[in-house]
């Protein structure tokens, strides 16, 4: 049973976050569950997104970092990647 709700995105696209939805579902990363799980806290969402596009699209951070990252995170969250 999960622990957290998800927020409908649609709903979410009336709040400061709109532009980074939009963002991100024209980039298709990241998933549109961050911001469905994030924007319980429309704040907090906005930061983490910002860091996120940072390291993440704005060459922060290696590429092959990036990729162990990704497997990483698929691994822990039992995704076929």
């Amino acid at each position: 049973m999960p622990n957290i709700t998800l927020l409908d995105i649609e709903e979410l696209k009336k709040t400061k976050l709109k532009p980074y939805i939009e963002k991100s579902l024209e980039l298709r990363a990241p998933d549109p569950g961050f911001h469905a799980v994030m924007g319980h806290n429309v704040n907090l969402a906005e930061k983490v997104y910002l860091f996120w596009t940072k390291v993440f699209n704005e060459g922060s951070l290696d590429h092959k970092l990036k990729e162990v990252i990704r497997v990483m995170l698929s691994r822990m969250a039992h995704c076929s990647y």
